[in-house]
């Protein structure tokens, strides 16, 4: 069944970033940059609301950030359970990606350093791979590869 919604609005929820000083650079090192990224959603009164988070700390790192940016999404008639978490998990996390990956290329930029700008994510495959895990969190520990 098709199930339409509109966008109620997109919020930044949290965004935290901290320069790790006893980093030491050398240049054209590849850095291995690791993350997490969790997807939660609740939903009351045909809306939907669903919260990206991705996050890195690491003594390891130049750098640690945290950022949250949170979706509500409105629906003229809610869908099955199983259906919701489906287009909360893929469709809205989708909507609200850009939104996070913008947020830390800015605030790697504002450090002066090389904007971060995290690769693509495929929402599909992670929402199937978790189904087959039994997971609640679609993706943990990724890695991005980054020259400093």
């Amino acid at each position: 069944m098709d199930h339409s919604f509109k966008i109620v609005g997109i919020q930044l929820n949290e965004a935290h970033f901290a320069i790790n000083n006893q980093y030491k650079r050398e240049k054209n090192k590849v850095i291995d940059l690791t993350h997490s990224i969790e997807v939660g959603y609740k939903h009351a009164d045909k809306v939907l609301r669903v919260l990206v988070l991705i996050s890195s700390d690491s003594e390891n790192l130049p750098f640690r950030f945290s950022v949250a940016w949170e979706g509500a999404f409105a629906f003229d008639e809610m869908p099955s359970d199983e259906e919701l978490e489906r287009i909360a998990r893929i469709n809205c996390a989708s909507i609200i990606f850009p939104y996070v990956r913008e947020t830390i290329a800015d605030l790697t930029r504002r450090a002066n350093m090389t904007p971060l700008n995290l690769p693509p994510l495929n929402f599909v495959a992670l929402y199937e791979e978790s189904q087959q895990q039994a997971l609640k969190i679609p993706l943990k520990n990724t890695r991005t590869k980054r020259k400093e």
